[in-house]
């Protein structure tokens, strides 16, 4: 019995030139034969016209080096982030200047935007470590890993955008923004 292959990405076959089954059994051969899958040897073994991996890899110097470059740009684009502002811790002057009794003000904190800073915390230092990564895998050449590293880096990034910019204030910074 044959192995099936199929590709992860949907559209693949028709970026690549070949079809998922051609790919797969080649990759196959050489991991067998060499005991390992190199992106350098994948390269070497694609590199005459008529091996079954050659339409999967542009030849022309030219325009794989712009490949690369955007493929480079892309990557920086997705590294760079703005470092939100720390928020800033009420003073205790500014509860001088509430209106109301402190008690049910206090009685009506949101205990919840504690735990939503820490969430955001955690997904900033996830994107972190995912970015880590992914600068590892770019360096060895993996491009399927970068690609996913890419999509779970923004996923990250939305998961922040949301926990962030979407973020209510808690009921105690609002009473606050009130009386100041």
């Amino acid at each position: 019995m044959s192995t099936e292959y199929v590709f992860r990405i949907d559209d693949a076959e028709q970026e690549l030139g070949i079809d998922a089954q051609t790919a797969g059994s080649e990759l196959d051969r050489i991991r067998r034969r060499d005991g390992s899958l190199r992106p350098d040897v994948v390269v070497d073994e694609a590199r005459p016209e008529e091996a079954p991996l050659h339409p999967a890899f542009e030849w022309r110097d030219p325009v794989a080096a712009e490949q690369w470059r955007e493929h480079q740009a892309s990557t920086l684009i997705k590294v760079v982030r703005v470092v939100p502002a720390a928020p800033q811790e009420p003073r205790v002057a500014s509860v001088r200047a509430v209106t109301q009794p402190v008690a049910p003000l206090v009685q009506r904190y949101d205990p919840l935007a504690r735990e939503m800073q820490e969430a955001v915390g955690a997904v900033v230092e996830a994107r972190r470590k995912v970015e880590e990564l992914k600068l590892r895998t770019q360096r060895m050449g993996d491009r399927k890993s970068m690609a996913v590293l890419g999509v779970a880096f923004g996923m990250l990034d939305e998961a922040h955008d949301a926990l962030t910019n979407g973020q209510l204030t808690s009921t105690w910074e609002r009473e606050l923004q009130k009386a100041q």
